[in-house]
């Protein structure tokens, strides 16, 4: 299917819509040093996302305190990271993430497509981000953590149902995502899988890895999508 011909498009939200480094990534290197002292650097983190497995940043941040000889429980390490990314009541790094697309590249898409969102975080974590920039309306289906039911990325669960609720065939659809389990999972539900590569990574190194990961074609950011599925 060319990708003009694309009714639908399932859209990853960290990396492609919103910048986590200042979230996400930080909350993962200040939990690890938390329980061992020192945290892992930004190039530690990125490498291990790009061998896939680690779309959950409660389990990388675990893997790293394991690495480090942290014998803390997983209870301890995801209640240190929700502190630092959520806060008590959304006062945490959740605040500080800047947008990575455009509202008026969203409008467009929202224009041309079904647009659904597909992530890693919770349902609630996901909605609140979306109203923070006033989103809300534009992703009218959004499947989080819990509704994958322990099936996150690289399982195309999610992915599957979003489709459902799109009312879309896989075959009909693209998923834009930054990482490898994004590549990947796109793939397993059938659908073309579309490397965004994410803000502070360079273009053509984390092209190559997605590109190898399985993207049918790489954009160096999420507001040249509605280029790509114009087919200019």
């Amino acid at each position: 299917l060319p990708l003009a011909l694309v009714k639908a498009l399932l859209l990853d939200m960290d990396g492609v819509l919103v910048d986590v480094r200042g979230s996400f990534r930080r909350a993962i290197t200040e939990t690890v040093a938390h329980f061992v002292g020192e945290g892992p650097t930004p190039e530690q983190i990125q490498a291990k996302k790009d061998e896939g497995g680690f779309n959950n940043d409660w389990v990388l941040s675990e893997a790293f305190v394991r690495e480090a000889g942290g014998d803390a429980s997983f209870e301890a390490i995801k209640t240190r990271f929700n502190h630092l990314y959520r806060g008590d009541a959304f006062d945490g790094l959740i605040t500080t993430e800047p947008a990575a697309i455009r509202t008026e590249t969203l409008e467009e898409l929202a224009e041309r497509f079904k647009l659904a969102l597909v992530t890693g975080r919770p349902e609630e974590d996901a909605q609140w981000t979306l109203d923070r920039f006033g989103w809300g309306d534009l992703v009218p289906v959004v499947v989080g953590m819990g509704q994958q039911a322990g099936r996150e990325k690289p399982d195309p669960y999610g992915l599957a149902l979003a489709l459902a609720d799109l009312g879309v065939e896989a075959g009909e659809a693209a998923y834009a995502g930054d990482t490898v389990d994004d590549m990947t999972a796109a793939l397993a539900a059938g659908c073309r899988a579309v490397g965004v590569v994410p803000p502070g990574l360079d273009l053509d190194a984390h092209g190559r890895t997605l590109m190898q990961a399985g993207a049918d074609v790489v954009v160096s950011t999420p507001d040249a999508l509605p280029a790509l599925f114009s087919g200019a």
